[in-house]
């Protein structure tokens, strides 16, 4: 079930992009935010409080999971995987970024190219001319890891329970992050979580571009020894432009098309080998 619901969630949201703006997570905020404003005291303030927040979330979600699973034939168990992976992917829709910043990467008006780029580089400061079209190239690379590929890792692992449990530390990560032991679990928890599927994109971007070069990019950035989420978005960064053949100069807004290419190929990548692993299970 869980890798059809991942192809279903996958087309849904390429057809169904009215669905996008649901994915706002205001609700959770809201209640980080609840359940933070109430919790005090230093025992509170690192995995305790963390866990206080995420596991009546994480514990409904797999509830619901167990429960529906097998809802009038799975009917039900499908339609709430498929509901949930689609919720939890995004929150915007990468290839719609992609292509509004091509659009505008030519414009005469600066503030059009640094809105767009704004959507894909957050509010890094957004270079000029070519190199700024190589720095939204690289954040490509890495935004397919946090929209797409970690929650797609953690749904085929754990189902449901799994992409919930990446999304909402993904966005404590972006939105709740605090200077104190709170802040150090969560940028803990999402650097454990991100490791595995950021290493797996890697090298599925090896594997669907410019195999050497992404190798040896891997291998540089492996040299520094990479820890927590910014290693492993450097391992990520590094992989994907020496694939992209962007190791050693800048590019144009045709690496910012070129690098969403690779996540595509990537992707199916993905899918290939988790269906052979699925029909490998099934006729064992």
């Amino acid at each position: 079930m869980t890798l059809i619901s991942a192809i279903l969630g996958i087309i849904a949201d390429r057809l169904l992009t009215h669905l996008h703006e649901y994915r706002h997570y205001r609700q959770f905020l809201a209640w980080v935010d609840a359940v933070r404003s109430r919790v005090s005291g230093d025992g509170w303030d690192g995995v305790f409080g963390l866990l206080l927040v995420l596991v009546p979330v994480w514990g409904a979600t797999a509830l619901l999971q167990g429960w529906l699973h097998d809802l009038l034939f799975g009917l039900v168990g499908l339609l709430f995987y498929i509901a949930v992976f689609v919720y939890c992917l995004g929150p915007r829709d990468l290839a719609i970024d992609v292509n509004t910043y091509c659009e505008v990467a030519d414009s005469t008006d600066p503030g059009l190219r640094l809105r767009a780029a704004g959507r894909l580089i957050g509010e890094e400061p957004l270079a000029d001319g070519e190199a700024g079209d190589r720095q939204v190239a690289r954040a490509v690379l890495l935004e397919a890891n946090d929209r797409l590929f970690g929650v797609l890792f953690w749904f085929v692992v754990l189902g449901p329970v799994g992409a919930v449990m990446y999304r909402s530390v993904a966005v404590l990560y972006r939105e709740r992050r605090e200077a104190n032991g709170y802040g150090e679990a969560v940028d803990l928890l999402y650097g454990i979580l991100v490791w595995i599927p950021a290493r797996l994109l890697a090298l599925g971007y090896a594997l669907a571009g410019h195999f050497d070069s992404a190798i040896e990019g891997w291998r540089a950035a492996h040299r520094d020894m990479p820890r927590g989420s910014e290693g492993s978005f450097e391992v990520l960064a590094a992989t994907g432009e020496g694939a992209l053949g962007l190791a050693d100069e800048d590019g144009d807004a045709s690496a910012v098309r070129a690098a969403m290419r690779l996540v595509w190929r990537t992707l199916t990548i993905w899918l290939v080998v988790l269906s052979l692993l699925t029909l490998a299970g099934w006729s064992g």
